[in-house]
């Protein structure tokens, strides 16, 4: 019975993980993001769920619902047009929490930058890395 807790898609280091990650990145709910949408209209409180299914954001099932790392919004509170760019180039095998351990781990390509902080700065070069991590996959 013990082992049975273990069996899950999320082990207990996994679950370890993702709390440190949530509170290194901030994340945003389905409120949060709609909140911080500057043009946001009171009809469309479920924006961050369209961006999500259109690819322009990265998606964390986190604690049973939907989070969203804030280092992918600009000021006001749009997708930064990167992510999306990003987010198509990555290995369509890797899982949401993949994609956001792949992108804020430093990289020896980006001279030990992470490639978040290369989207936020509009750095183009992150694309051609993203699509080289399907190469590291298949390794």
């Amino acid at each position: 019975m013990y082992l049975h807790s273990f069996e899950g898609h999320c082990s207990a280091v996994n679950d370890i993980r993702m709390d440190d990650f949530a509170l290194e990145y901030p994340l945003l709910d389905d409120a949060g993001v709609h909140a911080q949408w500057q043009n946001g209209s009171w009809q469309i409180t479920r924006i961050a769920d369209i961006w999500t299914r259109t690819g322009k954001v990265l998606s964390l099932p986190y604690k049973g619902a939907n989070a969203y790392p804030s280092f992918q919004f600009a000021e006001d509170g749009t997708p930064l047009p990167l992510m999306e760019k990003v987010l198509k180039a990555l290995p369509r095998e890797m899982t949401p929490w993949q994609c956001a351990f792949w992108l804020t781990s430093p990289k020896l390509e980006l001279g030990g930058e992470s490639p978040a902080i290369r989207i936020q700065t509009g750095d183009d070069c992150i694309v051609d890395i993203a699509g080289e991590a399907g190469c590291l996959m298949a390794a």
